[in-house]
C-alpha cells in the first residue's frame, strides 16, 4: 500500500455524510464504506489529518464502522448515533468488479437526515476541504455548507444521470465529480462544462477503463488508469478522487482560484496510482467483520 505522504501531514480534511457497510454475502463478510467515509479513510491512509461527520445506526454494522474509524484514529466527535439500522449495501464480485444487488439506502441516515447546526458549521470551518456526496442527504444544506467551508467537493456518482442534480447542486460546489462511464465521452464532457459554468472551480468525470477527464473552465486534462492487480474495484473511484483532491490542496488550490492544467495533471496521476493500489484490497479499504444479524444495542 502507498506510503503516507509526509507533505500531507496537518492537512485537515473532512468526509461529511454517508457511511455504509458493504456486505459481501458470498463471503459472509462486511466492510466499511460509503463515499464520504471512504474519503476520510483514504485521506488518512495518504497521510492527511482526516475526520468524519455523519450518522451511525445502533446495529452491528454501525458499531463496526465506528470501531474501524476509532482504529484508524479518524475523529468522529460530532457524529450522530440513531437507534436503528446503519446503511448497508449487498455486494457480489464478478471477475473483480463489484455489483450492488440491494441497499437500504442509508438506513437511519436516510430516515433521520443529518441537519448541520451552528456547532457543526463552526467545526466544518476548521477544515481545508469538506467532501460529501449525493448519497448523504445533504442537498438542502449545501448553501450553508459552502458558506461555512473553505472548499466543498461533491461526488454525484451516477445519480446525475437519473435525477435533476447538476443544475441545482453545482452552484454550491467548488469541485464536482461524476461517473460517466456508461453515457459516453461527449455527454460527460458537456456536463463538465455545465458544472464549471455554474461556478465550480473544477469538475471531473470518470469514464471507467477510458480513464478520467477534468475541466477547469479552460483546459481539459485526462489520465488513463494505471495497471492494477485487481482483487476488488470497490472504492477505486473514491480513492482516485481523494488522492487527486489532496494533491490539488497541496498545490495551493483555494476558493476563487482554478487549478492549473499542470497541477491537475499531477494530481490525477497520483489519483490514478492510488486507485490502482486500492483495487488490490478486499472491500473499499479492508477491515472485514463477519455478517451477523442486526441486533440493536
Amino acid at each position: 500500500m502507498m506510503t503516507p505522504d509526509k507533505t500531507y501531514s496537518g492537512l485537515r480534511v473532512l468526509g461529511l455524510g454517508d457511511n455504509v457497510v458493504d456486505r459481501y454475502l458470498h463471503a459472509g463478510k462486511m466492510y466499511p464504506g460509503g463515499n464520504a467515509l471512504n474519503f476520510s479513510a483514504y485521506a488518512k491512509m495518504l497521510g492527511a489529518d482526516a475526520a468524519f461527520l455523519g450518522t451511525f445506526g445502533t446495529d452491528t454494522a454501525g458499531r463496526h464502522v465506528r470501531s474501524t474509524l476509532e482504529e484508524l484514529a479518524i475523529p468522529t466527535s460530532l457524529c450522530r448515533i440513531v437507534e436503528g439500522a446503519n446503511g448497508h449495501a449487498d455486494v457480489r464480485v464478478v471477475d473483480g468488479n463489484r455489483e450492488f444487488v440491494f441497499s437500504n439506502k442509508g438506513g437511519v441516515a436516510r430516515e433521520n437526515p443529518f441537519t448541520p447546526d451552528q456547532t457543526d458549521l463552526d467545526y466544518i470551518a476548521g477544515f481545508r476541504l469538506v467532501h460529501t456526496s449525493c448519497y448523504s442527504h445533504l442537498n438542502p444544506h449545501l448553501a450553508a455548507l459552502k458558506s461555512a467551508s473553505a472548499l466543498l467537493s461533491y461526488d454525484f456518482s451516477y445519480r446525475w444521470q437519473v435525477d435533476d442534480l447538476i443544475g441545482p447542486v453545482t452552484p454550491h460546489l467548488d469541485f464536482a465529480a461524476l461517473s460517466a462511464g456508461d453515457v459516453g465521452r461527449e455527454r460527460g464532457l458537456a456536463v463538465l462544462r455545465e458544472a464549471v459554468s455554474n461556478g465550480c472551480s473544477l469538475a471531473l468525470a470518470t469514464f471507467g477503463p477510458e480513464g478520467a477527464t477534468a475541466y477547469n473552465g479552460k483546459d481539459f486534462v485526462s489520465v488513463l488508469p494505471k495497471p492494477a492487480n485487481v482483487v476488488d474495484t470497490l472504492g477505486a473511484g473514491d480513492a482516485f478522487i481523494t488522492a487527486t483532491l489532496l494533491s490539488l490542496l497541496m498545490a495551493g488550490w483555494t476558493r476563487g482560484s482554478r487549478p492549473s492544467a499542470d497541477a491537475i495533471a499531477i494530481a490525477m496521476e497520483k489519483g490514478s496510482k492510488f486507485a490502482a493500489e486500492i483495487c488490490g484490497v478486499d472491500g473499499a479499504f479492508g477491515h472485514a467483520a463477519p455478517i451477523t444479524p442486526n441486533e440493536h444495542v
